[in-house]
């Protein structure tokens, strides 16, 4: 019947996918969405407006009507809903176009050989690829942050930190989660422990909580601040092999008194793929860029039994990424 795709048409639009990400990736990079956010544009119009080649632009806005990017009638294209997130995700799309894009070129050597894509195609780990390429580490950090914000809430909803004293927030970047969670809890008490490179953007965005935030440069593998009540590791494991992530977990219970709490915010792996899509995607992410992984509760359950900790209750947060509050404390 019209209309309805055949599996090899199915199949075929899978493959080109790769032409999507770049059609996206390139109306990012030229600002195609400001340049409609007044109204319908001829292709020349907006080609016009971005100083692109009119013919190019145009068999580009093409491509993204028929995953209604944009829309488009007599010649002329707008904003769909879906082209005016475009701006949004801007980190992101920079990220997928210019940097993961290549590095999953090495999918196939990771799967066979083990270890991380991007590093099999670079030659160096992701993080320290940043280090050394400033527009993709502000792509990257601009993208993590709008993530932060989108998913604060959610753990917000589904943890409450009102009855801590003192919060450490292991690795916690820029602050953002640990911002949203101080806001929530008037009498807690914030230490951000995390690079000194991230240290700076951390102390601006917790800098409205006076003494109640303290930022502290720190090396996770070697040491963290003791005296919390809770230790916050949200989205630090999903980077780390099993290894490493013991690593963390043994610093964190050095530091930790017998009854302070450990929180984990990660993604929960579903036993289905297709019940938490988000998480399934994220768990690809971590093998293409990291060579690490999302786990599922028992994966949590049995590391954090090794490192000897209790995994004492789970919250779903019931986010899209399948995120879950993971509460544990130190056996005993």
């Amino acid at each position: 019947m019209e209309g309805i795709e055949s599996p090899q048409q199915h199949l075929r639009r899978l493959i080109d996918g790769y032409v999507m990400t770049q059609l996206l990736y390139v109306a990012t990079k030229l600002g195609v969405a400001p340049a409609l956010a007044d109204g319908p544009r001829t292709g020349a119009e907006v080609a016009e407006a971005v100083r692109a080649d009119p013919a190019a632009l145009t068999r580009v806005l093409r491509g993204l009507a028929l995953e209604d990017v944009v829309s488009e009638e007599d010649g002329r294209f707008a904003l769909t809903p879906v082209g005016e997130c475009l701006p949004a995700m801007t980190g992101r799309l920079t990220l997928c176009g210019q940097l993961y894009y290549h590095g999953a070129e090495g999918l196939l050597a990771a799967v066979r050989e083990g270890g991380a894509s991007f590093e099999h195609i670079y030659g160096v780990p992701f993080f320290s690829h940043l280090e050394t390429h400033a527009e993709d580490a502000a792509a990257f950090h601009a993208s993590m942050a709008v993530r932060s914000e989108q998913e604060a809430s959610a753990v917000l909803r589904a943890y409450d930190f009102g009855a801590l004293h003192r919060l450490v927030d292991v690795g916690g970047g820029s602050g953002l989660l640990l911002a949203a969670v101080l806001r929530s809890a008037p009498g807690l008490h914030g230490v951000l422990v995390d690079r000194p490179a991230a240290i700076a953007a951390a102390r601006e965005n917790l800098r409205e909580f006076g003494e109640r935030a303290e930022c502290e440069p720190c090396d996770f593998f070697a040491e963290v601040p003791a005296g919390g009540d809770a230790y916050l590791l949200s989205r630090i494991l999903h980077d780390w092999n099993d290894v490493d992530a013991l690593r963390i977990l043994a610093v964190c219970r050095k530091a930790m008194t017998p009854s302070a709490r450990l929180l984990l915010v990660d993604a929960i792996l579903p036993e289905h793929a297709k019940d938490q899509p988000a998480a399934i995607w994220m768990d690809l992410y971590m093998l293409l860029l990291l060579g690490a992984r999302e786990r599922t509760e028992a994966d949590f359950r049995a590391l954090l039994a090794q490192a000897g900790f209790t995994l004492r209750r789970t919250f779903p947060t019931g986010s899209p990424a399948g995120l879950g509050v993971l509460e544990a404390v130190k056996a005993p």
